[in-house]
């Protein structure tokens, strides 16, 4: 008998890599194999709303552990507001009902947090410990992990997204550079504007879409104020739809962020052929090696982000060249019915730790 999971995590009406996250997995292979509901927490929007999706979602925790019994409750964390929640769910399920835990920790900025002050620190080391598994995203992440708890504890699990077929792209004049992400400093995206900002005024051509939520008006304004409204077109928060045309519109992908865990956004650039612009933080030095299927700067650095851009934008071969390579390690790697084998294996271990 497989073990029944019980999955707690952010709305999938909700925007961001973590709902990408917990969509892909229930799309896979592994949904067929295991019994497995899920509760909702979390949601953008006002505190209200936020208020009302974590009340509904714990009193239906407390349903699904007296009615569907779980065997292992799978817990999607971030950092900040999303550990204190998610803490709570996790002592009901593992002192109250003695249920087997796991923490699939998905902040990028989670050694931020930690040390912020003595007192939180202090929980946040109680908290992790009290957990059967911790699945990080990186093997640098467990690296940062294993110094809180016990190294055999923690799983490296990357993110993983449906391997696609290629598709042929419209030949255009100007080359398209995309940015998917949270509009705001974490993601470099003020970086990326004072860095198109240059490649114009060095007669350098390329539209560039910004899309995700957050600072829009902000992003907006710089826009205007740069000069650079014919180069930058501000899109906001995209569905799936506007995602796909947007990757098949992409010459390439940049995402110039100061923390991350393994973003999304770049393993789905990568299954569409596109070469990556970032950063060495989080997990991404695992996935990009730079020159070969892409290029990394070092976080804040414009005039290296501002190169890399100028290179990949006037070279069309190296676009190609490291397209090319990025499906193949997204076949090889992040091919996400393979990194599910890898999750039926944790859930089986805990299955027959506990039996």
């Amino acid at each position: 008998m497989k073990p029944k999971v019980l999955v707690v995590g952010s709305s999938l009406k909700d925007m961001g890599g973590i709902v990408s996250v917990i969509k892909n997995i229930e799309d896979s292979s592994i949904s067929e194999l295991y019994p497995m509901q899920r509760v909702e927490t979390y949601i953008t929007g006002s505190v209200i709303s936020r208020l009302l999706i974590f009340m509904r979602g714990y009193l239906k925790f407390w349903w699904k552990l007296y009615t569907f019994k779980p065997d292992i409750v799978h817990i999607h964390m971030a950092n900040n507001g999303s550990f204190y929640r998610k803490s709570l769910f996790l002592l009901t399920a593992g002192k109250l009902f003695r249920k087997s835990v796991i923490l699939h920790i998905h902040a990028a900025s989670f050694d931020e947090f930690y040390n912020q002050f003595s007192l939180q620190r202090k929980y946040c080391h109680y908290i992790l410990n009290q957990a059967d598994k911790l699945i990080v995203l990186s093997e640098t992440w467990k690296d940062y992990f294993a110094t809180i708890v016990p190294e055999t504890s923690i799983e490296v699990l990357y993110n993983g997204v449906f391997v696609r077929e290629p598709f042929s792209k419209k030949h255009r004049h100007a080359v398209n550079a995309l940015f998917m992400g949270r509009l705001g400093e974490r993601k470099g995206v003020y970086d990326l504007l004072q860095a198109i900002r240059v490649l114009k005024e060095q007669g350098v051509s390329a539209t560039f879409n910004l899309a995700g939520d957050g600072e829009i008006d902000e992003v907006q304004a710089l826009v205007e104020q740069y000069g650079i409204q014919e180069q930058v077109r501000v899109l906001g928060w995209i569905n799936g739809e506007q995602k796909e045309k947007l990757l098949q519109e992409a010459d390439l992908l940049v995402l110039p962020s100061y923390n991350e865990g393994l973003p999304m956004a770049i393993l789905e650039a990568m299954n569409c052929g596109l070469p990556i612009i970032s950063t060495t933080v989080g997990g991404i030095p695992e996935v990009i090696t730079s020159g070969h299927n892409g290029l990394l700067i070092e976080p804040g650095n414009v005039p290296d982000l501002t190169s890399a851009l100028e290179y990949l934008i006037s070279d069309e071969e190296a676009r190609v060249r490291m397209g090319a390579y990025n499906r193949e390690i997204i076949s090889a790697k992040f091919d996400i019915d393979l990194l599910m084998g890898r999750l039926s294996g944790i859930y089986d271990a805990l299955h027959v730790k506990v039996s």
